[in-house]
């Protein structure tokens, strides 16, 4: 009775989370996607179908295509500026006659049209400085579209492989509930026949009632991760095949800190946005530099109204040379805003390098630790077989109680579940730690996908514009870029003895809180009074 009851609260407390038993292989129920398509679906479909779907890429590339028009609009002070004039006028004035005591009316009309062209000649590097922040900001941009591009795929991946553990755990749980409902029938059956007692029939019926409730939360677990795979992919999965190894992932810790410095989108994006702001830094200080712009302009004018009798002809021309003088310190304010700005921006590079290492480290710890506990997982899975099938024969020869049966199919569901899980979470943080090198991405693991061109839409622009004076204004404007080296940002003292002030008094253990004060405390102005203590109180 005492070895019973010890396998008794063995038994009891056992995990009966999320569990799995494969004592006799039984053909798992099709999903519903096998059972309605029966397509077979792989990881590179998957991806493909991702990469070209997903509404989120392609919100990010229309972004991109967004930022691409500032670069056009930040280099348009190179570009021709003219426009097309035309106007009719009629005027009538009524004025009295004082001599005739009159009215006389008097009508006028006339009309023209002009031919106008401007040109900025020297712009003192504002615009080539502008430029370049655009063009950094449009890199920038780029990288973002890779950031979102490697987490998209990142969810493909981890959703497929979601699919896949959630139906395994399901199978497991289905074969569970056979095995335990065998051994239900057999304590009923022995239990006729004198040997096991109803205490040992409702021990077993116990432990199935729980396998049933646990392969109820894996089915919802299935359909969970099947609802994640069509949020992402465009499609509901159809029958997934087991995944390949993930290329690209490297040989030692190391030199994935050297690839992620070297290649991640993230730190790549921190990076090309403080360059942007170094650009800001000069166009800044450009404007205390002269601007220098010609005009001419081309015009006809008929004095008498439309009929084209008596026209007029005229042209006019000139250069306009601009020097700021006093600006009311607006100039000066906006050099340090933005030497303020781009010191936050330097700041931030230095935060997303460590968070990205940060992240980088985990997944890799993640994966060595996942690959660990599937082999100690799968070693796990034999044993606890083997043991299994000792104690039933045990069992069925009347040496091995009800209780241990039962207890050795819980040590073989455990083991199992921890296989399956640990198989994904091995797969899933490899392709996390590809997200955050910036490795995961369509063209990588699928060659044959057709890669979005990041870079055709911008030339295509620029193609689009006309740049008479842009060989020769683009030059000269670049040569009088003002300098954007920015100022080194005030740094702390350092504490030599770090410690915390001592609280006065001691918080106190007791008691505790049990209401919150619903009347907000308004805090008196300087010029009001303090309410005596008697006002604060509400009345009664």
């Amino acid at each position: 009775m005492m070895m019973r009851f010890w396998l008794l609260a063995g038994a009891v407390a056992a995990p009966v989370t999320a569990q799995v038993v494969p004592v006799v292989p039984v053909a798992p129920a099709p999903s519903p996607a096998q059972a309605v398509t029966g397509v077979t679906d792989t990881l590179a479909q998957a991806l493909v179908d991702a990469y070209r779907n997903n509404p989120q890429l392609d919100a990010q590339r229309a972004q991109l295509r967004s930022l691409d028009e500032t670069v056009i609009q930040a280099s348009a002070p190179y570009r021709l500026q003219s426009s097309v004039v035309g106007s009719v006028r009629y005027q009538e004035q009524v004025t009295r006659d004082v001599f005739f005591d009159e009215l006389v009316t008097n009508r006028a009309r006339n009309s023209g049209a002009s031919l106008t062209a401007s040109q900025i000649l020297f712009n003192g590097g504002r615009t080539a400085a502008r430029v370049s922040a655009a063009e950094a900001g449009v890199l920038s941009g780029r990288e973002r579209l890779r950031e979102v591009e490697n987490f998209i795929l990142f969810e493909v991946v981890d959703s497929y492989v979601s699919v896949l553990r959630d139906q395994r755990l399901v199978e497991i749980q289905q074969r569970s509930i056979q095995s335990y409902q065998r051994q239900v029938d057999q304590a009923q059956a022995r239990e006729r026949g004198g040997d096991l007692t109803r205490i040992d029939i409702a021990q077993a019926q116990a432990q199935l009632g729980i396998i049933r409730t646990q392969l109820a939360q894996a089915e919802t677990n299935l359909e969970r991760s099947r609802a994640r795979f069509a949020a992402v992919v465009g499609r509901n999965p159809g029958a997934l095949t087991p995944p390949p190894p993930l290329p690209g992932i490297p040989g030692s810790i190391d030199m994935a800190f050297r690839v992620a410095e070297a290649e991640s989108p993230t730190l790549w994006q921190a990076i090309l946005n403080e360059r942007s702001g170094r650009a800001q830094i000069a166009a800044e200080r450009a404007e205390r530099n002269p601007i220098l712009s010609a005009d001419a302009s081309i015009g006809i004018t008929d004095p008498n109204g439309i009929g084209f009798n008596n026209l007029r002809r005229g042209a006019s021309a000139g250069a306009t040379l601009t020097i700021p003088l006093l600006t009311g310190g607006v100039i000066d304010s906006r050099v340090r805003q933005a030497l303020a700005t781009q010191q936050a921006l330097q700041f931030t590079v230095e935060a997303s390098r460590r968070g990205v290492l940060s992240q980088v480290q985990n997944a890799w710890n993640q994966s060595i630790s996942s690959a660990e506990q599937v082999a100690i997982g799968q070693a796990t899975v034999e044993t606890a077989a083997q043991a299994l099938e000792g104690v039933r024969r045990s069992f069925q020869e009347g040496f091995r109680s009800n209780f241990e049966v039962i207890d050795s199919e819980q040590r073989l569901l455990n083991a199992q579940v921890i296989v399956a899980n640990a198989e994904y979470q091995r797969y899933a943080s490899q392709a996390n730690l590809l997200t955050y090198l910036g490795r995961l991405q369509a063209a990588t693991l699928s060659p044959a996908v057709a890669s979005y061109d990041m870079e055709a839409n911008l030339e295509r622009r620029k193609r689009q514009q006309i740049d008479p004076f842009q060989p020769f204004v683009g030059p000269i404007d670049r040569l009088a870029r003002a300098p954007d080296d920015p100022r080194d940002a005030p740094v702390l003292p350092e504490t030599p003895n770090a410690m915390l002030r001592t609280p006065t008094p001691q918080p106190p253990a007791r008691p505790l809180g049990r209401a919150l004060p619903v009347t907000p405390a308004r805090p008196a102005l300087p010029d009001q009074k303090q309410p005596a203590p008697s006002q604060l109180q509400s009345p009664d």
